[in-house]
């Protein structure tokens, strides 16, 4: 299998965890894009696979509605140098001739370098014509970008966000006004339940959570890996028992219980596009903000897949926010965009 694409596993795997009407993604060359649940959609280009992970990302993001314009940033490796060229095929499009570079992020390996508006629309005039990004640190290019495939990433974000055939398109663009752009719909409310005290929480599952990981790996109490326990609210507590694993992935049961370990329920969580399950890869439960976290990895390096969490509202856990990678391109998380959003 092609590690630098998830291929037909990337394609369930999104479905699974968005797809429908919450958010939806695609991949498309050497390009991938994502749309969130309020069709917020970021359309991304990478550079070179190395052993730091990707050399540079461009990413095309760009709000719903009809006054939203697109906005570009490259990801790049840390650099010394003051600006960076920009160039499509040894071009270098007007306004792109000295980009200033942006500061060092808390990464020391990486910067992130804003466009404005000007330079966004002069590179995004260019671009989907092209062959190759080249970002350029005096006559040395610093890294290489692919553009195959980000025509139809583009054409895909007119699609979702409704501006196919509108002057607003990026691509498919047509002679319909901006009022025909749908307006973006609101993201769902998700309000934490107030915190509790966690003392004196139990510290073994009873005999009647155990009997239901008869059937997880026998040797998986080998890995030493604590429960997640946490008190959700008086007399009701949270357990995420580990129960298999993968080359990179631990999978935990979850549970709900009363204070003693009895009144055993199955938890069922539904990820963004509505499916249910009551089992996560890699989880943490922060009971200060009563958020439950897990991270779906589509590899060992941790630079595709998805992070989700979910918030205890009193009543249920309810999905609170998702950031999603559907390509294995040496992108870790921090810059992965949103696929789903609440406020």
């Amino acid at each position: 299998m092609d590690m630098r694409k998830l291929g037909l596993a990337a394609a369930a795997f999104t479905l699974s965890l968005g797809g429908g009407a919450t958010a939806d993604s695609g991949s498309f060359g050497d390009w991938a894009v994502v749309c969130d649940n309020i069709q917020v959609c970021t359309a991304m280009g990478f550079g070179e696979l190395g052993e730091m992970g990707s050399s540079a990302l461009l990413k095309v993001r760009r709000e719903a509605g009809p006054a939203a314009e697109p906005t570009i940033s490259v990801i790049t490796a840390g650099t010394a140098a003051a600006s960076l060229r920009l160039t499509v095929d040894g071009a270098s499009p007007s306004g792109l001739a000295a980009v200033p570079a942006s500061p060092l992020t808390e990464d020391p390996e990486r910067r992130v370098t804003e466009l404005t508006p000007t330079q966004t629309r002069a590179l995004l005039a260019v671009l989907v014509n092209g062959r190759t990004l080249a970002l350029m640190e005096g006559q040395n290019p610093a890294a290489t970008i692919s553009l195959a495939g980000s025509s139809a990433a583009l054409r895909f974000m007119d699609d979702r966000q409704g501006r196919a055939g509108t002057v607003t398109a990026l691509v498919a663009r047509g002679a319909r006004p901006a009022s025909a752009v749908p307006a973006p719909p609101l993201p769902p409310v998700v309000r934490p339940a107030a915190a509790v005290a966690q003392t004196r929480l139990p510290t073994k599952p009873s005999s009647a959570m155990q009997a239901q990981l008869r059937d997880c790996d026998d040797d998986i109490l080998d890995l030493g890996i604590e429960p997640e326990v946490a008190r959700l609210a008086q007399g009701k507590i949270f357990w995420g028992m580990v129960c298999s694993r993968g080359a990179y992935n631990v999978i935990y049961r979850l549970f709900l219980t009363d204070e003693t370990g009895g009144g055993v329920q199955a938890l069922e969580l539904d990820y963004p596009g509505g499916e249910a399950t009551s089992e996560l890869m890699n989880i943490s439960f922060d009971p200060k903000t009563q958020t439950l976290m897990n991270f779906d990895k589509g590899r060992g390096l941790g630079d595709c897949g998805a992070l989700t969490q979910w918030v205890w509202t009193g009543q249920r856990f309810e999905v609170a926010h998702q950031t999603f990678m559907p390509e294995c391109q040496g992108v870790m998380s921090d810059y992965w965009p949103v696929s789903y959003r609440s406020r």
